[in-house]
């Protein structure tokens, strides 16, 4: 039986420089795990010293928040700050660009203070976390990988940030710990390239408008290239890009364009390639072998999902960049597609070589228990990075929202939040129940029900490894200058 895994608070430390905020690192982590009725004890112990450096203690503690540098409960007073900064943020965000002056600074002091006092509220995933025991050895394969695609676009601090620190693949360990070894690479480089997206996304110096356009042109391609006389891929496009015809300027030819150059692509080949983006040549990679593992009906469904996906990163982008504050409803539905958590999810038939048709896979219980898991995993994520983002002056996050709408305090409407991933959990295991006897309804086949079932335990190993990740990686943590 795996181990059941809880959390002592983590008491974080503070790091300088050039003035600003920066990502900061546990200082004297304080860890512990709780393993109830296990016969992997040791082989838990040891994965999680291996990810974190550190030597990991039994305790009896069932708590799981994370203390971010008190324990001070987060101050009334704080409302006032996300009140100011919903009015006065448009040339103040931190990190994508904009120069700071002396008279935002207080505010700036005043938002990472708030970010320092915030507490991560208790939760504790329905399901025990499990660790892939080919971990190690499939992530060799991956860093090759990584290295190959992304070593010459990336500067050493940021590969090194991203792929020997940050450890996307012990996430990829932890979601998929039943995948066999021979795919488990294809799982780790794949989430490293959503992390990679993620990351570019972002607009800033580095990355202006245009670029990120071009980026998103490439990668379209990409993806319809593949099947370029396919209209549900055009449909689909045009059905992502069509609701931002008076926003974007670009999206106007946006679907033109992509279906030229597939096109062109798909009669020049490699000599077409020579002009793509880095990161639209790795996912290129990517695509072209999960097509040939799977059945085209996945791959185009696998396809559309990556079209929206990727174009609904770039809007979220596109939004923070220009300060726009959505309703929580709102938020809500367009996190689901901009979290990139569902082609993960869809990924699991690729790993577990197992196949649902359409019509299973768009059956009412199915995307239930799929909105509920990516809700889970994208609210918890948002409480998790709420600090970094709040000291960055981003305002597209759940617990600013709630705090917004509800008018308390950022710590309250992070319980708010943890209130609504506990109804979700819920949620996910009603469908699941529903999906069961669905498949006895339809008499689905024995592979169609094992894939089913495949499906059930990948959405809980998403939410319990998603929350084991996030309270560890140094990616969402935060200091004060």
């Amino acid at each position: 039986m795996a181990a059941l895994l809880h959390w002592t608070p983590m008491i974080l430390h503070h790091a300088h420089i050039n003035g600003l905020t920066v990502s900061m690192r546990p200082r004297n982590l304080l860890q512990t795990l709780e393993l109830r009725n296990s016969s992997s004890r040791t082989s838990q112990l040891k994965a999680f010293s291996r990810f974190n450096g550190k030597r990991a203690a039994p305790s009896s503690s069932a708590s799981s928040s994370v203390i971010l540098a008190t324990s001070n409960i987060h101050a009334d007073g704080l409302q006032t700050i996300h009140d100011t900064h919903m009015v006065d943020n448009t040339s103040n965000r931190l990190g994508i660009g904009h120069t700071q002056t002396d008279h935002n600074m207080k505010e700036v002091q005043q938002r990472q203070q708030a970010a320092l006092d915030f507490v991560v509220p208790d939760f504790i995933p329905l399901a025990p976390f499990k660790m892939n025991p080919g971990l190690e050895e499939a992530n060799k394969k991956a860093l090759k990988w990584a290295v190959h695609n992304f070593e010459s676009c990336m500067s050493p601090e940021k590969f090194q940030n991203l792929f020997y620190q940050e450890n996307p693949h012990y996430l990829a360990g932890g979601v998929y710990p039943d995948a066999p070894i021979s795919r488990l690479d294809f799982a780790i480089e794949f989430l490293a390239w959503l992390y990679v997206l993620d990351d570019q996304s972002l607009l800033s110096q580095k990355s202006s408008l245009e670029e990120l356009v071009q980026m998103q042109l490439d990668i379209q391609v990409v993806i319809m290239a593949a099947y370029p006389q396919d209209k549900s891929l055009q449909d689909n496009l045009v059905k992502c890009v069509s609701n931002e015809l008076g926003h974007f300027e670009f999206a106007k030819d946006f679907v033109e364009k992509v279906v030229a150059q597939a096109t062109t692509k798909h009669l020049l080949g490699s000599e077409y390639d020579k002009h793509i983006s880095p990161i639209a040549s790795a996912f290129q990679d990517l695509w072209i072998r999960a097509i040939s593992l799977m059945p085209k009906e996945w791959s185009l469904r696998f396809g559309k999902i990556m079209q929206q996906n990727v174009f609904a990163n770039f809007l979220e982008s596109h939004n923070l960049h220009h300060d726009t504050c959505p309703s929580v409803s709102t938020y809500i539905l367009e996190r689901r597609k901009s979290g990139l958590i569902l082609p993960a999810l869809v990924l699991q038939e690729l790993l577990q070589d197992v196949f649902l048709p359409d019509s299973i896979y768009h059956s009412l219980p199915m995307q239930r228990l799929l909105d509920a898991t990516m809700d889970v995993i994208c609210w918890d994520n948002d409480i998790w990075s709420f600090p970094k983002e709040l000291v960055a002056g981003e305002m597209a996050n759940l617990v600013f929202l709630i705090s917004k709408t509800e008018e308390c305090s950022y710590n309250k409407a992070a319980k708010i939040v943890t209130e609504m991933m506990v109804d979700k959990c819920k949620e996910m295991q009603l469908a699941a129940i529903d999906l069961k006897e669905y498949c006895k309804i339809h008499e689905l086949t024995t592979t169609q029900q094992a894939a089913i079932e495949h499906y059930i335990s990948c959405c809980n190993h998403w939410v319990s490894a998603s929350h084991t990740f996030h309270s560890q990686s140094p990616r969402f943590q935060v200091v004060r200058a």
